[in-house]
C-alpha cells in the first residue's frame, strides 16, 4: 500500500507540475536571437521564414561580436547566437554558455572600393599610399577588424596603412555605408556585404585575403528557457530553405558540419 501511495503521489506531482509527464514543451511566444551585424539581411529573412512556419516571434539583437558577447554574459538571457566567426565564441565557452554548435557558412574577406575605383586601388599596398582614405573594422569589436589587421601585419603594411585610417567601426555594416557614401576610398569587408551593395561598390581581387576565410556558426545558448524550440530555430539555419536564402545573399555553405 505504501508503494502504491508513493507511485500515485509521483503521478500527481507530475500532473500538477508539468501538466503531463513527457509532454512536448509549450511553444514560446518569442525567442531571442543574437547575430553579427554583417549577417543581418539573411538572418532576418531566415528568421521570418521560421516565424511563418511556427508562429513564434523572434527578437533580434544585431551588433559586433564583442558587444553581443558582453550582452549575453551580463543579461544571461537569449536562445540562439550567430557570431561572425567561431573564434568569437571563446568568451562564452569559457563560461559554459554554449549548449550546441554547428558551422553554417563561410565569411570570405574582400578588398572593396567605391564604384569606379576613383583612387585606382589595385592591391593591399595601395592602402598605404599618401592621400588614400581607409576605413577598417575595430579589431576589439568584430572579426573583420581583427582579420584586416592580421593580414596587413602579415604583409608588413599595418603601420603604414594605419596612418591612412580615417575610421574604425564596431560593425562591418558601417564600413559598407561609409564606402557607399565615398567617405573612404577602400575597406576590407566580407564578400556577402559587397553583394548587398554591389550597385555602389567594386571588389579588387587580392590573393592575400583568399586564405583568411572565417566560419559562421549557429549556437544554442545555455541560458535559454526554451531549449527544444531554441534547438529547432538553430537547426532551421541549416535547413534547405535557409540554405537557399544564404546563397541568395552570396554566402557559401560549410560542406562538413
Amino acid at each position: 500500500m505504501k508503494r502504491m501511495a508513493f507511485l500515485m503521489g509521483g503521478v500527481l506531482i507530475c500532473l500538477l507540475g508539468l501538466g503531463a509527464c513527457g509532454r512536448t514543451p509549450q511553444k514560446p511566444q518569442e525567442l531571442i536571437l543574437y547575430s553579427g551585424a554583417g549577417l543581418k539581411k539573411p538572418v532576418e529573412e531566415i528568421g521570418a521564414a521560421f516565424e511563418k512556419k511556427t508562429g513564434i516571434k523572434i527578437q533580434y539583437n544585431f551588433g559586433g561580436s564583442a558587444h553581443l558577447n558582453n550582452q549575453i554574459l551580463m543579461s544571461q538571457q537569449g536562445d540562439v547566437y550567430l557570431p561572425g566567426d567561431v573564434g568569437e565564441l571563446k568568451p562564452l565557452k569559457e563560461k559554459n554558455m554554449i549548449l550546441w554548435e554547428k558551422n553554417v557558412v563561410y565569411h570570405i574577406p574582400v578588398l572593396a572600393v567605391p564604384k569606379g575605383n576613383p583612387q585606382g586601388i589595385r592591391g593591399l599596398s595601395d592602402l598605404a599610399r599618401p592621400g588614400v582614405k581607409v576605413a577598417l573594422g575595430d579589431p576589439q569589436a568584430n572579426p573583420i577588424g581583427k582579420l584586416a589587421d592580421a593580414v596587413l601585419k602579415e604583409n608588413y603594411l599595418l603601420d603604414q596603412v594605419n596612418k591612412n585610417v580615417v575610421m574604425r567601426t564596431p560593425t562591418v555594416s558601417e564600413l559598407v555605408v561609409y564606402l557607399s557614401e565615398k567617405q573612404a576610398d577602400a575597406t576590407i569587408i566580407w564578400e556577402e556585404n559587397y553583394f548587398a551593395a554591389k550597385d555602389k561598390l567594386e571588389i579588387v581581387p587580392v590573393p592575400e585575403l583568399e586564405k583568411h576565410r572565417k566560419t559562421v556558426p549557429v549556437t544554442v545558448l545555455s541560458c535559454t528557457k526554451n531549449k527544444e524550440w531554441a534547438q529547432k530555430l538553430a537547426e532551421f539555419f541549416l535547413s534547405p530553405e535557409a540554405e537557399a536564402i544564404w546563397q541568395k545573399w552570396g554566402y557559401k555553405r560549410v560542406e562538413e558540419r
